[in-house]
């Protein structure tokens, strides 16, 4: 398992081990742009693992790790591991080319159940009761019923929402409200799917224009268009200067394996 690295296994690692650091930087000192900031932490070690494998990901997310850990605080080492981990994840499943709905219910149901364990490992540490978690499990049920019910009316199914729907509800709430670790787990999860297909297709779309070859996210005319999009916004930030040296300093690198390639063919 464990391998001598080579000096381009080094360098890139640590490289985009210090762009998750900076990224993270970025995310907990500027006032906005946070969310955005955090899903290019996701991209960062997804390309890592695309070029260098999964073991020189992990390495350089324990790189990251420990910048993290000594130049901002222990407390912000939990975020930074969940965000590398989930970067892992989703750059060795893009590897291999795992199928979109395998991805995301295993990326769903593993995210659930880390942050399932760390909500009660946090309770535990800081000595709450868990009586609080079913006291906020009752006050979101108090306040999706109401709705639901106003929502019902306006459409003209309260009724059909009474007598039909609304026992059905309220039965698996009495049984939810008794085993409160499944239903809070069950409400992770919800709350866990669109997230996880945002982060996914984000992370795929900038993947993709980094030139990698994965699996479009989403499939279809639908990802067509996201992709030309993102394409356009790339090119008129080129336009406008924005990746111009970018640009220049990959031109210069070309020539210079131009170069190399014509005096190794002398």
């Amino acid at each position: 398992m464990f391998r001598r690295l080579s000096a381009i296994e080094i360098a890139e690692g640590a490289l985009l081990a210090d762009i998750a650091v900076v990224l993270e930087l970025l995310l907990v000192y500027l006032p906005v742009g946070g969310g955005f900031f955090r899903i290019l932490t996701f991209v960062v070690f997804a390309v890592l693992v695309l070029r260098r494998g999964l073991y020189v990901g992990v390495m350089g997310m324990c790189v990251a790790l420990f910048i993290v850990g000594v130049v901002i605080g222990p407390h912000y080492l939990v975020p930074m591991w969940i965000e590398g981990m989930a970067g892992l994840f989703l750059g060795i499943t893009m590897k291999y080319r795992l199928g979109h709905i395998p991805l995301l219910l295993l990326g769903i149901t593993c995210g659930a159940l880390t942050a399932y364990f760390l909500i009660i490992f946090s309770f535990l540490i800081v000595g709450l009761p868990f009586t609080t978690i079913i006291r906020l499990l009752h006050q979101a049920y108090d306040t999706a019923i109401p709705l639901i019910t106003l929502i019902a009316t306006r459409v003209g199914l309260a009724v059909w929402w009474k007598q039909s729907i609304y026992p059905t509800v309220a039965a698996w709430a009495a049984w939810g409200f008794t085993y409160w670790w499944i239903l809070f787990y069950l409400g992770l999860w919800t709350i866990l799917c669109p997230i996880v297909t945002v982060i996914y297709a984000v992370t795929n779309l900038f993947v993709r224009l980094l030139g990698y070859d994965v699996r479009p996210f989403p499939d279809g005319k639908l990802g067509k268009v996201l992709y030309r999009i993102a394409r356009r916004l790339v090119r008129v930030a080129m336009k406008r200067g924005i990746l111009k040296r970018n640009r220049n300093k990959s031109g210069v690198q070309e020539e210079q394996g131009e170069q190399a390639r014509q005096e190794v063919n002398v």
